[in-house]
C-alpha cells in the first residue's frame, strides 16, 4: 500500500465560509456555474457537517425551489442535478419538490434534449453546437437522477455522449479535448483547453460509481480516465498546476482546470484502479492550489467565463474568483479528506 498523505478539511471550510459569509445564495441562480458551486458546498457539508454552507445551500433551495427550476434547452439548466441523490438525504424537508424536480430533468434530458443526426446532445438553442461542458452536465446527471427516479435506462445515452464528444472534439495534434464544434460547418476552437479536458475527467470519475465494477462499461469509463490522467501528467508544471492550454508552455497556470483534475484522481484514490506513481502529482497539485487561496480564503486563479476561440483568446481571458473555480476547488478538498479516511481506515483493520 503507497504511503499517503495526509489532508484535513481545514482549508475548504475555510474557503466555503468565506464565500458564504460575502455571498447571499438568494442572488446566485441555478446555472451551470452556480449549481458546481452549490455542489461544492454539498460536498463540504458532507464532509465535516459545515453549518454554514448548510444553512446558505438550505436557502439557496428555499428560494429556488419556491421560484421553480426552470429546466431548458440549456445543458447549464441540468446543472443542479449534480446535488442528487445526496440533496435529498441531507434536505429531507424538501424531499417532494426534489424528486419531482428529478424527474422532470431526468425525463427533459432523454426525451427533449437538442441533439443531432448521430444522437450527440448539442449545447443550447442558439449554441447548437458539440461543446465538451455538455458531457458533465448530461452523463452524471443522468446517472445521479436515475438512481433516484428508479430507472436505468440512462446506461446507453450515457456512454453514447461519452463516445462521441470525445470523438468528435479529440485534437489530433495532442490527444487532448479541444472546447467545441459547430454541428454543421465543422468550424473548432483551437487548442488542449485546460477546462475543458477537466469536464472530462469529472465526467468520468462521477459515473464510475454508477457503473457495476468490473463490467465493460465501467472499465471502458476507467480507461478514458487513466489515459487521460497519464497524458496530463508530463504537462503538470513545476507548481504542480496545469495551464489554460495544456501544452503551450507560454499560457498561464488556471486553477479550476487543476482541481477538476484533482478531484478526479483523489475520487478514484482508494478505488484501486489508479497506477502507482500517482501520489506525488496529487501532493503537488494540492500544494499548488493552496498558493491560490489568499488573505480573505478566497480561490482564486480561475479564468472567467469562456466562449469557443483561439488559443490567443484563451491565453487572455482574465483570472479570479469564479462559482466554478471554488466548487471544484472544494470538491476536490472533500474527495482528498475522504481518500485520506478511507486509507486511514484500511490501515486500522
Amino acid at each position: 500500500m503507497p504511503s499517503i498523505p495526509v489532508y484535513t478539511d481545514e482549508l475548504m471550510n475555510r474557503v466555503a465560509d468565506s464565500w458564504c459569509r460575502r455571498y447571499r445564495p438568494e442572488s446566485m441562480n441555478t446555472d451551470w456555474g452556480q449549481s458546481l458551486l452549490a455542489y461544492g458546498l454539498l460536498a463540504t457539508v458532507k464532509t465535516n457537517g459545515n453549518m454554514h454552507a448548510r444553512e446558505y445551500l438550505r436557502r439557496w433551495l428555499t428560494y429556488h425551489l419556491g421560484t421553480g427550476v426552470h429546466v431548458t434547452y440549456f445543458v447549464g439548466s441540468w446543472s443542479i442535478g449534480l446535488l442528487f441523490p445526496d440533496v435529498i438525504d441531507l434536505f429531507p424537508e424538501f424531499e417532494h419538490q426534489l424528486r419531482a424536480l428529478a424527474e422532470k430533468i431526468y425525463t427533459f434530458i432523454l426525451e427533449k434534449a437538442i441533439r443531432n443526426g448521430r444522437r450527440v446532445i448539442l449545447h443550447n438553442v442558439d449554441l447548437p453546437h458539440v461543446y465538451i461542458d455538455t458531457i458533465y452536465y448530461s452523463a452524471p446527471i443522468l446517472a445521479k437522477l436515475g438512481s433516484v427516479v428508479g430507472r436505468d435506462d440512462w446506461r446507453d445515452d450515457t456512454l453514447h455522449q461519452l463516445r462521441s464528444h470525445l470523438e468528435i472534439l479529440r485534437d489530433p495534434a495532442t490527444g487532448f479535448s479541444i472546447h467545441c464544434e459547430e454541428n454543421l460547418s465543422g468550424l473548432r476552437s483551437e487548442g488542449a483547453w485546460g477546462r475543458g479536458n477537466g469536464w472530462v475527467a469529472m465526467t468520468c470519475a462521477e459515473l464510475i460509481p454508477y457503473l457495476k465494477r468490473g463490467s465493460a462499461e465501467c472499465r471502458e469509463v476507467e480507461s478514458v480516465l487513466e489515459n487521460l490522467a497519464a497524458a496530463l501528467l508530463p504537462h503538470q508544471t513545476g507548481e504542480g498546476l496545469w495551464r489554460t492550454i495544456i501544452t503551450d508552455p507560454t499560457s498561464y497556470e488556471e486553477t479550476s482546470a487543476a482541481a477538476m483534475y484533482l478531484f478526479a484522481m483523489a475520487r478514484t484514490w482508494p478505488a484501486g484502479w489508479r497506477p502507482k506513481g500517482y501520489d506525488n502529482p496529487i501532493s503537488r497539485c494540492e500544494l499548488g492550489l493552496r498558493e491560490y487561496i489568499d488573505d480573505d480564503d478566497r480561490f482564486t486563479g480561475c479564468s472567467e467565463g469562456t466562449w469557443p476561440g483561439t488559443i490567443e483568446y484563451y491565453k487572455g481571458l482574465a483570472r479570479g474568483e469564479w462559482w466554478w473555480g471554488t466548487g471544484a476547488y472544494l470538491l476536490a478538498s472533500a474527495e482528498l479528506v475522504k481518500a485520506t479516511n478511507t486509507y486511514a481506515g484500511t490501515m486500522g483493520r
